[in-house]
């Protein structure tokens, strides 16, 4: 018959176990919630997203400031040299390229992340985590054979005392919750899915869009209005920021970029004639499916139709 082991081993082997499985439970990366890992992956997309964003505007408004420049010099010496004028075509196509890529990175847009990535970033943190578990295995090992035997003993002995010390008592495995800052920077990022499939599809306020985007929207409006009223189908983009800049706005755009620039407030731009001129406008129909409603004047820009037969009044002009 075999003796039963004594309540020191019994305790110290059950500790053993505790803490094994409680590393086990640390270094698979078990402690980080999905959710966490969620909120990261979108957070970093967001902030890529950004800083891309932040490097095309930068850049878009360096080159139109230096097209200004020269444009002003040109007015002003009655012309450009060969150099100047290739630095001219150069930053006018900088700009352009510029407002192009700024149009395709549009607003930022939360996607589906992938199961896949979410399962990919656990394994680095456990990857990492395990790394660091080895470490100091590997401390004692070198310093026992570099230094001395006692290195290893007094490892052994202390590792021993942790697990008698920890005894009975299992660990708590819980997931850690996520951080508070975390949590702060992305809790705009993160959507629900069950709310959105339930809940209806609210439409975009035009605050949403920056005070920029909503006075250039307005503005738009207003014109595409007044061109039906005068029984046109639409306005050239070219024509709009005529006016806009007669206006003091949009002083640095060119007139080949202003589209991009309609295009990045979600105003819809396509190839449009206007008396008898073909050109990259705004058309009544098309702004009107994209409002879902009829463009509007604002009150002191509609035709007063209160006047008395035989008396004309010209139409009102569209203003900023």
């Amino acid at each position: 018959m075999s003796a039963k082991p004594g309540p020191l081993i019994t305790r110290t082997t059950s500790g053993a176990g505790h803490i094994a499985v409680a590393l086990a439970h640390w270094a698979g990366g078990h402690t980080v919630s999905e959710e966490e890992l969620l909120r990261r992956i979108i957070k970093a997309r967001a902030d890529a997203h950004a800083e891309a964003v932040d490097e095309h505007q930068r850049e878009a408004r360096r080159a139109h400031k230096k097209a200004t420049k020269l444009r002003r010099i040109a007015s002003e010496d009655g012309g450009l040299v060969p150099a100047a004028q290739s630095d001219l075509n150069r930053a006018e196509h900088e700009a352009r390229r510029h407002e192009a890529a700024l149009e395709a990175l549009g607003d930022f847009e939360i996607r589906d992340v992938d199961p896949g990535q979410i399962r990919h970033r656990r394994k680095r943190i456990a990857a990492l985590r395990c790394t660091a578990l080895t470490l100091p295995v590997a401390g004692v090992v070198v310093g026992s054979w570099l230094l001395d035997g006692v290195v290893l003993l007094v490892s052994t002995l202390g590792a021993v005392s942790v697990c008698w010390a920890r005894g009975n008592t299992p660990f708590e495995l819980t997931v850690r919750p996520v951080p508070a800052e975390l949590l702060a920077d992305s809790a705009l990022l993160v959507l629900e899915p069950a709310e959105e499939e339930e809940g209806e599809a609210e439409p975009i306020e035009a605050d949403d869009l920056g005070a920029w985007r909503t006075t250039l929207r307005r503005f738009v409006e207003h014109a595409v209005a007044q061109a039906h009223l005068e029984r046109k189908g639409g306005v050239l983009a070219i024509d709009l920021l005529q006016r806009l800049q007669a206006s003091g706005l949009h002083l640095d755009k060119a007139p080949d970029a202003f589209p991009a620039v309609l295009r990045s407030a979600d105003i819809p731009v396509k190839k449009i004639s206007v008396d008898g001129t073909k050109a990259f406008g705004v058309q009544y129909t098309e702004l009107t499916s994209t409002l879902g409603r009829l463009p509007q004047l604002p009150v002191h820009l509609v035709p007063d139709l209160t006047q008395q037969p035989g008396e004309s009044k010209p139409l009102p002009q569209a203003s900023v």
